[in-house]
């Protein structure tokens, strides 16, 4: 597809969800799931992605290669269409399970051939259906924006076996307005995790019309205690 073609199509997406965009997103279950379904059935998914400028798979992946061996059980969780799951495989993860709410996403990422298992699971229904230390390593990207509290993170905290790691993102512009540091230091003085490495602010969809320069992101590594 031609880039005019991609980027009035990348328009036409945000105009029809708007609830999974701008600096205010859904934290409903229900409508996060029925935009991501809409999105998956354009069939431009991945492209549209691309067109944005979205490097967060490929940088968190090359961020969790540092703290996790290959050989390590991941969870991709909000995996959408595969694009994490596709970046860790290609740097030789073999044991990835995803998970998302989506069944149009997991449809696309069934399609990757990247994973062990894909599941349907709604995050905001806690606990996850996963043992204690069930993982040796977490991998959320791109989708903490749509959690009310930081409740999620304590949980996959308490999935991923002592020693593990839990990678994962958040914008910028949320870490800020809803003082997002605070809740951090919190889980480390529960003696959930510790800090590894919080990289500075960096490009999330540069060539998204509504987030450009204006939303960047940043990635954490923690270390599960």
């Amino acid at each position: 597809r031609s880039a005019a073609r991609l980027a009035v199509m990348a328009n036409g997406i945000i105009d029809e969800t708007p609830e999974i965009w701008g600096e205010t997103v859904s934290t409903d279950s229900t409508t996060v799931e029925r935009d991501y379904d809409r999105f998956a059935e354009t069939g431009t998914y991945d492209e549209t992605f691309d067109a944005w400028g979205y490097v967060g798979p490929e940088t968190a992946a090359a961020i969790l290669r540092n703290y996790v061996p290959r050989e390590s059980r991941i969870l991709d969780a909000a995996c959408g269409s595969g694009l994490t799951g596709t970046a860790l495989a290609n740097l030789g993860y073999e044991h990835i399970v995803g998970i998302d709410i989506s069944t149009g996403l997991l449809a696309l990422a069934d399609r990757t051939g990247a994973y062990e298992r894909l599941e349907r699971v709604d995050m905001q229904a806690l606990p996850l259906p996963f043992e204690d230390g069930e993982f040796d390593a977490v991998n959320f990207i791109g989708a903490l924006s749509y959690f009310e509290t930081s409740e999620i993170l304590g949980e996959l905290c308490r999935i991923v076996r002592t020693g593990g790691h839990v990678v994962f993102s958040q914008r910028d512009d949320i870490m800020r307005d809803r003082d997002y540091d605070t809740h951090l230091h919190e889980l480390e003085r529960s003696g959930c995790w510790t800090r590894v490495v919080v990289t500075e602010p960096m490009p999330y969809l540069p060539h998204h019309p509504g987030y450009r320069d204006e939303i960047e992101v940043r990635y954490f590594v923690f270390e599960v205690r």
